[in-house]
């Protein structure tokens, strides 16, 4: 004789459908999360890849110029591949927005394309030299905090060195304030590519003088004999 099964009872069942459909929501949820794409930003894209205004060849022989810019420096926190924005004392990191490059490669970049804008007879450059260059540009940006109010302010001190190593090394430093919405990403990257944009034109400024590509020329380039 078959024993009959008890009845489940109602009472019970339904905490654990209950359950069930809260994990289905809670995975849907994840899986929408994640599937939202990451976005990526450079900093001022058209100029890094023109570099000078013109677009003519201009050749780049033992008399030219030589400016290079070596690589920024900054805090630990910001020198990552995290958009981040300062609230109070508190920093944020964006979930889906990434800088394309580590923001001292960014911005190295971004402020020697400047330079090489603002200067196109002079070979500026990012990248060592084999031989000594007729300035070095050491830069280091101690401050950069793009501010969830909209206030966001930049700190920095720089060397200019000279190929004659009798000849003094010029240093400087500045601050910078501005004013830019940060509601999104690239709203976050407009205002640090503004910030950058300045300090590219104090660095210009504070240049031994205002006709560099003249007085570049009074140098003498060491080559290998």
């Amino acid at each position: 004789m078959k024993t009959r099964q008890p009845a489940v009872s109602l009472s019970r069942l339904y905490p654990a459908l209950r359950a069930s459909g809260g994990l289905l929501l809670s995975a849907v949820m994840l899986s929408a999360c994640s599937s939202a794409p990451v976005r990526f930003y450079t900093l001022g894209a058209p100029a890094v890849a023109v570099g000078a205004e013109s677009t003519a060849t201009q050749p780049i022989t033992d008399s030219t110029p030589v400016i290079e810019v070596e690589r920024a420096r900054m805090p630990d926190y910001l020198d990552s591949q995290d958009i981040m924005v300062r609230n109070g004392h508190e920093i944020e990191r964006s979930g889906l927005g990434r800088w394309a490059s580590r923001l001292s490669v960014g911005a190295t970049d971004l402020i020697t394309a400047r330079l090489a804008q603002k200067w196109p007879n002079l070979f500026v450059t990012d990248q060592s030299q084999p031989d000594r260059p007729t300035w070095r540009l050491q830069l280091n940006i101690s401050r950069l905090d793009v501010s969830r109010d909209g206030k966001s302010a930049l700190n920095a001190d720089w060397a200019i060195i000279p190929e004659d190593s009798r000849a003094s090394i010029l240093r400087n430093r500045t601050t910078i304030v501005m004013d830019g919405s940060t509601a999104s990403n690239a709203n976050i990257a407009k205002v640090t590519e503004s910030l950058l944009n300045e300090l590219s034109d104090r660095i210009e400024a504070s240049w031994p003088s205002t006709t560099a590509p003249q007085t570049a020329m009074t140098f003498h380039r060491h080559t290998k004999g």
